[in-house]
């Protein structure tokens, strides 16, 4: 009985004891806790140039006695700044300050929307870290889908990796309003659901393929409106299949085409497809013939089946020759695959021929892009558009209810590529329920950007399907990562920028994807792309360029794929200071570039594997004569930003007259020797560089030809280099778009351009994107494209020539300016000027583009001292010497070349006539471009300038006001100089009148 008192008093004195510790431990954790707080009443973030971001503020903290840690927990804003290892240890740093006195031995650790700190920074960023592998892909290695034969396997590159990839948005159909029209508003000559996509298909998509990657894109990317359909449904006229003899078949489901599609109408379901199953060789053959020459995207269309062969040859045969795919028929299928883009002629068949051996599908085979032919009515209800941020989910409520039957069915009524994702996801065969129709056709605005996202996880398939259905098959195709391209609105009152944004998702699925990937890869590949983009912008175009946060938020296009995922918000397509820059070529170019080195970056370390970019367009391009013959010869271009983009060979593509290039000629060295050209026949030849990552994009395109008959040759020197975002003017409350001035000069073919700025005050208001104040545009050349630099002039000058009986040659203006280059072998010298102008980078840190380096006004000094002949043309021939008070090029000018500047914008109608000064040498009357369009580009500013001296004279008039549009002199030597470019002369036969009369000029005496 003692022994138990005593043993209850000292389980009485234990208790009692814990009590006393656990307050005192409660009394400390207060303590502590108080003191913390108090400290950091004062605390500031040391991060400061990342203020723009945001407010950083503490939530909250808690005191954890047991691990020794302080734990605080911030706003989200603090994960939107790009966490590296030296700003966590700041971070800390600055944390740890406050309570290193009073609870030393405790170590911090931050939350930030719902992570820790240090789990923000990207696996590729981090030295002292372990590598967080959960980020990292699973299963690799599922092989390529399509293969290019002719190409190398890029291991450095992206061989072997499959991405998806959009831009923006596109023409909807508005149920609301029943009329199709664009998602945002036209500003500043474009909108954005085209100004992204000339970064992506002329640019981004090219990149991304030369480095050896498969693409996936949910909006039609070829930009020709002719389509030519071959099947054995139905086909376009003047086309045939034809299946090789002796094969056993079964007739499956697959593609049939229609004139109109309507809501639930799936064309790969409407028709039939072959299922060879004893292929052995070649098993059909396309057959077609292509309305009008140009470039035709190249699709084919197949049934899909596990038990298909691997491996499927597909043979083009286009205008520049044959090229050859393989693709893997066991994944894909039941939709548009890809091969290429082609450039084929109404005189030449088009013929895609299919071979293989055991189970092979054939369906069908599409050329070019087309019109769009989705037909759509308002559904029985109407529901509003809603904000992509809260992932299309309304709450059960009643739309507007309305009569369908009231209402025609209307297609777009523009070409295929304009249109937005949900309607070519319809024509490609994707599933209306799970992809591009979840609103049950009672808003497409919604079922557009939801469409999207959907459309990776059904090309991924089981466990990676669609929304609705995780287990649907898909198309079994092993997608690495999802890019969406858009630019953000916004507007400051200055030049200041509004920057790029990054967006991913990560919180959905417990931060998993279906895989068990992290979804903190998206946050990964968000960092890096958004790293390299701003790094290279800062490096290149402005160091002020703003770095926005990156946002972890449940955008649709962010949230829905099952993979990483990116969305990018580039600039604001609304502000003045971001669109000069946006309008761009070089920006585009560079843009695109640091894009594809970010996704390079980042599968290359989710493999495990090193990474080689590919390098920059070759330069300094020459045709010259040796003792053999003739060499072409270039030099590489140095990228001052990538220390691996260096060429270890190159490839010599060649095209015969005007027809297509070919597949190329692969050398090592920069130099070719050509082969023997045919007389009468004009080659153009065209370089790219290659090394372990991948291809570059082509340089200029030369061209040389020989004479029938024995003749001089004439130099051509191609000096039109140019591509330029078009003229600003700010001046005030007057600000935009200069187009009257200077429209700027795209590269190749701008298909985003609307129509010219009509709105330039700064304080007209947004009320509608039919009335959206400043910055508000025409839509006058939407869906015709206007053209810019080719840089492929050379063969008009030189079919100009040689129809004139001549031969002649070409060079860049570098090797030409090149006081090594002996040009006295050629008695006329054809340089083309185009639209090359003096032209000043935005900040006015750079300048390029001038006519009249010292170089050159040495290089013709001497010719004409030789007594050679000089016929020089260009819309900026004088005003450049004008505009930048350039002394002694002016000097230069009426020295040499015997002509003053007397206007720019001498006319707005291109038509000129040949003066009575010069008769019986030049005659005639003659139009040349002033218009913008695709098959000349615009001359919106041609010079008037005026003969200097005896024996020159006018020898052109504009017949809109009588002005002197081109000079002639006659002394001991020749000089035929024109104010606007000799290539935008319309029509073939009066540029080769025009030519033969110069030529005739000079040559005889």
């Amino acid at each position: 009985m003692k022994n138990r008192y005593l043993k209850n008093i000292v389980v009485i004195i234990m208790m009692c004891l814990n009590m006393v510790s656990a307050w005192a431990q409660d009394a400390e954790v207060k303590d502590v806790y108080e003191y913390i707080v108090e400290a950091n009443r004062n605390w500031q973030n040391p991060l400061t140039e990342w203020t723009h971001l945001g407010v950083v503020t503490l939530d909250s903290l808690q005191v954890d006695k047991a691990k020794q840690s302080i734990n605080y927990y911030f706003n989200n804003q603090l994960s939107y700044l790009p966490w590296r290892e030296a700003m966590v240890d700041t971070f800390f740093k600055s944390l740890q300050a406050n309570h290193k006195e009073f609870a030393e031995g405790y170590k911090a650790q931050v939350y930030t929307n719902g992570y820790l700190l240090t789990d923000l920074i990207p696996n590729v960023y981090r030295h002292n870290l372990s590598i967080d592998t959960r980020r990292h892909i699973a299963n690799k290695n599922a092989g390529s889908y399509i293969k290019r034969t002719d190409t190398d396997n890029y291991t450095s590159g992206l061989s072997g990796n499959h991405i998806a990839l959009w831009h923006s948005h596109g023409w909807y159909y508005e149920s609301k309003l029943d009329r199709w029209e664009w998602q945002r508003a036209r500003l500043y000559g474009s909108v954005e659901d085209l100004s992204p996509m000339m970064y992506v298909l002329p640019y981004l998509a090219p990149m991304l393929e030369n480095a050896g990657a498969n693409l996936f894109l949910p909006r039609e990317r070829c930009f020709n409106r002719n389509e030519v359909i071959i099947d054995n449904d139905w086909s376009t006229e003047g086309t045939k299949l034809e299946l090789a003899k002796k094969l056993d078949y079964k007739l499956e489901s697959g593609f049939a085409w229609k004139d109109t599609l309507y809501s639930g109408d799936n064309p790969f379901l409407s028709g039939s497809s072959y299922l060879v199953s004893n292929a052995n060789g070649k098993v059909a053959g396309f057959h077609a013939k292509v309305p009008e020459a140009g470039e035709y995207a190249v699709h084919v269309a197949y049934k899909r089946n596990t038990t298909n062969s691997e491996v499927v040859t597909y043979k083009v045969k286009h205008g520049g020759g044959k090229t050859e795919f393989v693709l893997n028929q066991s994944m894909g299928g039941d939709t548009w695959a890809y091969l290429g883009t082609f450039y084929f002629t109404p005189e030449q068949e088009a013929l895609v021929e299919i071979s293989g051996n055991g189970q092979v599908s054939v369906d069908a085979v599409r050329l070019g892009g087309g019109m769009g032919n989705v037909a759509r009515r308002p559904a029985e209800e109407l529901i509003p558009n809603e904000w992509s941020l809260n992932n299309g989910n309304r709450e059960a409520s009643e739309g507007e209810v309305v009569d369908p039957e009231q209402y025609e069915w209307k297609t777009s009524e523009r070409p295929r590529y304009m249109e937005a994702a949900r309607y070519w996801l319809q024509y490609a065969g994707m599933p209306d329920t799970l992809v591009y129709s979840l609103n049950e056709s009672k808003n497409d605005y919604n079922d557009d950007y939801q469409s999207r996202g959907e459309w990776v996880d059904y090309l991924m398939g089981a466990p990676n399907g669609p929304t609705k259905d995780r287990e649907a098959a898909g198309l079994g195709l092993p997608i690495d990562l999802a890019f969406a391209f858009h630019t953000d609105a916004g507007i400051t009152p200055d030049d200041s920028i509004i920057g790029t944004l990054g967006i991913y998702s990560s919180q959905r699925d417990s931060g998993y994807f279906p895989n068990g990937q992290s979804k903190l890869s998206s946050r990964d590949l968000t960092d890096i792309i958004q790293s390299q983009i701003v790094n290279d912008i800062q490096a290149k175009y402005n160091a002020d360029w703003t770095r926005r946060g990156m946002w972890d938020k449940q955008y649709s296009e962010a949230w829905r794929p099952n993979v990483p995922t990116m969305l990018l918000e580039l600039l604001s397509h609304q502000n003045l200071a971001d669109m000069r820059y946006g309008l761009d070529p070089h920006f585009r170019f560079d843009v695109s570039r640091a894009i594809y080195k970010g996704m390079l970056r980042f599968l290359a370390f989710q493999e495990g594997r090193d990474y080689v970019v590919q390098p920059l367009p070759v330069s300094h391009m020459a045709i010259t004569e040796t003792d053999k013959g003739y060499r072409l010869s270039w030099q590489p271009v140095i990228d001052s930003l990538e220390a691996t983009a260096v060429p270890t060979h190159y490839k010599v593509y060649c095209r015969i007259g005007t027809g297509g290039f070919d597949n190329g000629t692969l050398v090592d060295a920069p130099f070719y020797d050509l082969p023997k050209v045919k007389k009468g026949q004009i080659v153009s030849y065209k370089v790219t560089a290659i090394n372990e990552g991948g291809e570059s994009f082509p340089g200029e395109i030369l061209a040389m030809g020989i004479a029938r008959r024995k003749a001089e040759k004439v130099l051509v020197v191609n000096a039109f280099d140019r591509i330029s975002a078009p003229a600003f003017i700010d001046e005030g409350n007057f600000a935009g778009v200069a187009w009257w001035d200077d429209m700027g000069v795209p590269d190749g073919i701008d298909y985003s351009f609307t129509g010219h700025q009509y709105d330039f005050n700064r304080q007209s208001p947004w009320l509608d994107d039919d009335s959206p104040g400043w910055g508000a545009s025409y839509a006058t050349c939407e869906g015709t494209g206007v053209k810019g630099n080719s840089f492929d002039n050379v063969i008009i000058h030189g079919k100009a020539i040689m129809q004139a009986g001549y031969s002649f040659v070409s060079v860049s203006d570098e090797v030409f300016e090149d006081s090594s280059y002996d040009a006295s072998a050629y008695k006329a010298i054809d340089i083309i000027l185009g639209e090359e102008k003096t032209t000043l980078s935005y900040k006015g840190t750079e300048v390029k583009y001038k006519i009249y380096t010292p170089a050159f006004m040495e290089q013709l000094r001497k010719v004409t001292s030789n007594k050679q002949h000089v016929f020089m043309s260009g819309a900026y021939v004088g005003s450049d010497f004008h505009l930048t008070r350039d002394t002694l090029a002016k000097d230069f000018a009426a020295d040499v070349l015997r002509f003053k500047w007397r206007t720019n914008h001498a006319v707005r109608n291109g038509q000129i006539y040949a003066t009575d000064y010069v008769h019986p040498v030049l005659k005639g009357h003659y139009t040349f471009n002033t218009q913008p369009g695709p098959d000349y580009y615009a001359v919106e500013a041609p010079d008037a300038i005026e003969p200097i001296g005896i024996h020159a004279v006018t020898a052109i008039r504009y017949k809109e006001n009588n002005a002197s549009a081109g000079t002639l002199y006659d002394g001991e030597y020749k000089t035929v100089i024109l104010g606007f470019p000799f290539e935008t002369v319309m029509g073939e036969q009066e540029r080769t009148q025009l030519m033969k009369q110069i030529l005739r000029f000079f040559y005889v005496e």
